[in-house]
């Protein structure tokens, strides 16, 4: 796999090279990395970063100190590291070639301030198959599975950390049981619609470590129903 294109993220210069032929990111990269605040100083981890969509725009929205990415697939990590050379954000971004469950050891317990995660949205042994083992692997759950991964951010998040997930709303329930399960307490719930005649396929899930219970639902419609983006959704996908 070979063929790369070159984007615009259309943020403050950033490009990005991407695969013709492998996974490519989608819009609900560009909305996580709209949601995640953090203070100055901070580090970010983008787990499971890919080509370094998040990770690249989390230099330009945040006054973050550094951000890491993690990725399993070496062809995918190591085009992210083109990705951060070709931005010169080489002494912003560290991508390193690994699984989400090894994060706590490397990186160390309660070690950072935020996690930042777009997941495979299917589980192992279900979701639309593909032939290319990079896109099945970047859409399936393989090696580190949602219960896994949410584990992995509450073990290196320090007390107070925050934790930002995108999904699809049929593993809603699982995300904020296990969330809870693991000290993630969940603070806002952004459901998100095609349209607001459709039902929300999508949502946004901001925890915090150890926080209070207080959840803030919220919703973001996309499209309204000519097919125009909303105002709403312009600001969040930066457009």
């Amino acid at each position: 796999m070979s063929n790369l294109r070159l984007d615009d993220l259309q943020c403050k210069g950033l490009k990005i090279l991407q695969y013709t032929d492998g996974y490519c990111f989608t819009s609900d990269a560009v909305l996580l990395a709209n949601t995640v605040r953090c203070s100055r100083g901070d580090t970010i981890v983008d787990f499971g970063c890919g080509n370094g969509v998040i990770s690249l725009l989390l230099t330009a929205k945040t006054p973050c100190e550094k951000v890491i990415g993690i990725e399993l697939q070496k062809e995918v990590a190591d085009l992210a590291v083109k990705n951060v050379e070709l931005n010169n954000l080489q002494d912003k971004i560290t991508i390193l070639n690994k699984n989400i469950a090894d994060a706590p050891a490397t990186l160390g317990k309660e070690s950072v301030q935020v996690v930042v995660c777009n997941p495979p949205y299917f589980s192992a042994d279900s979701g639309e198959k593909r032939e290319s083992p990079q896109i099945a692997l970047s859409r399936h759950e393989s090696v580190c599975d949602l219960e896994g991964i949410i584990l992995s951010a509450s073990q290196i998040l320090k007390f107070g950390g925050a934790f930002y997930i995108i999904h699809k709303t049929s593993r809603m329930a699982e995300a904020i049981t296990y969330c809870s399960q693991n000290k993630l307490i969940p603070k806002t719930l952004t459901l998100i619609y095609p349209k607001i005649s459709k039902k929300a396929d999508t949502f946004v899930l901001t925890c915090k470590k150890q926080g209070k219970h207080s959840l803030n639902v919220e919703k973001l419609v996309v499209y309204d129903e000519d097919g125009n983006m909303t105002h709403e959704a312009k600001a969040m996908y930066n457009r």
